[in-house]
């Protein structure tokens, strides 16, 4: 077990003894990332923000279940990402207006992965750029529409969040095989989807340029 393993599983063991302040720790560092996972699942701020509180209220019911054999990230993950795919599906059924358009903003943009690397620190910091990563946000979001929830959980932790594929089968509860396949799955919808798009916007690109009769 590393480091960073070591000190997770230790937060996690005081936790189960009631320590306050351990669990605080474990909040503090794990919420951003656990929320950013959540939110590409589900594409609504507020949404995400329930499933987090939902996962770290089960992780402080359950820390003493926890089993080192898994990081604690991982055990995070697969009680959000649980989560979050028993609310797309719940969403599916009976669809609602989600509530808030101002994605990722603030403080909920941070972490230790690629994308929340990338979305940190300047961004937060700079409207245009908050306003630019909410368009490439609302890209994905419409892109992304076609996926199952396990594809996109697959999609999000594999290749956005670049986690090792060992670590996404033990999040999902899947073979790596079965990664494998949502996540190529998930491709080939992606760039089909990515392509109908190019070709609506040139399309629209298009009849802008044709001036009408008469003018």
């Amino acid at each position: 077990m590393n480091d960073a393993r070591a000190v997770d599983a230790d937060l996690v063991r005081r936790s189960s003894d009631g320590d306050t302040d351990a669990f605080r720790q474990l909040y503090e560092a794990k919420y951003r990332c656990i929320y950013l996972v959540a939110y590409q699942i589900l594409g609504d701020q507020g949404q995400a923000e329930d499933v987090v509180q939902e996962a770290f209220v089960a992780l402080w019911r359950h820390c003493g279940r926890y089993k080192s054999r898994f990081s604690v990230d991982t055990w995070l993950n697969r009680i959000a990402t649980n989560k979050a795919i028993d609310r797309w599906r719940t969403e599916r059924k009976h669809p609602t207006q989600f509530g808030d358009s101002e994605m990722l903003e603030g403080t909920a943009i941070s972490g230790d992965s690629a994308t929340s690397r990338a979305t940190s620190g300047t961004v937060a910091a700079d409207p245009s750029l908050r306003a630019r990563w909410r368009e490439v946000q609302a890209i994905w979001d419409e892109l992304a529409a076609d996926l199952s929830p396990q594809q996109r959980a697959a999609f999000v932790l594999r290749v956005l969040e670049e986690r090792p594929v060992r670590e996404v089968a033990d999040v999902l509860g899947c073979g790596t095989s079965t990664v494998r396949s949502h996540i190529g799955l998930a491709r080939k919808t992606l760039r089909a989807a990515l392509e109908n798009r190019r070709r609506a916007r040139n399309s629209a690109d298009t009849t802008e340029k044709v001036p009408s009769n008469g003018l």
